[in-house]
């Protein structure tokens, strides 16, 4: 029951911090909305466990604890490969301007040195 409890709390603390990162336009309204349903879905499994259990049966997993553990992992999973993707762009991107910046630099000095 303690443990309900305390994610029921935790979630409606996200769903107001999802919220107001929205109001102050750090988030798109597609965040917004995917985070609300996601928090919301939390609250509704922490009220009533035993609905997960339908589901999991349904898909062919013995307990719902044990789908939602499952679809946890794989979910973490492609967002750390989501990320590791937009790193190594990111890095690359960083690379090229560097370098397109050292040229520009190294022209200048060539400029001066001309005069």
């Amino acid at each position: 029951m303690i443990f309900q409890f305390s994610l029921i709390i935790f979630a409606i603390f996200a769903i107001i911090r999802t919220y107001k990162q929205y109001r102050l336009q750090r988030v798109s309204a597609s965040w917004l909305t995917s985070w609300l349903l996601l928090w919301l879905a939390v609250i509704l499994v922490a009220i009533s466990p035993q609905s997960t259990d339908i589901l999991a049966k349904y898909v062919g997993v013995e307990r719902g604890a044990d789908l939602l553990v499952y679809s946890a992992v794989v979910i973490l999973y492609y967002g750390l490969y989501r990320m590791m993707v937009k790193q190594e762009k990111l890095q690359q991107e960083l690379t090229s301007l560097v370098r397109k910046l050292a040229i520009m630099e190294a022209k200048k000095i060539e400029a001066k040195k001309d005069r």
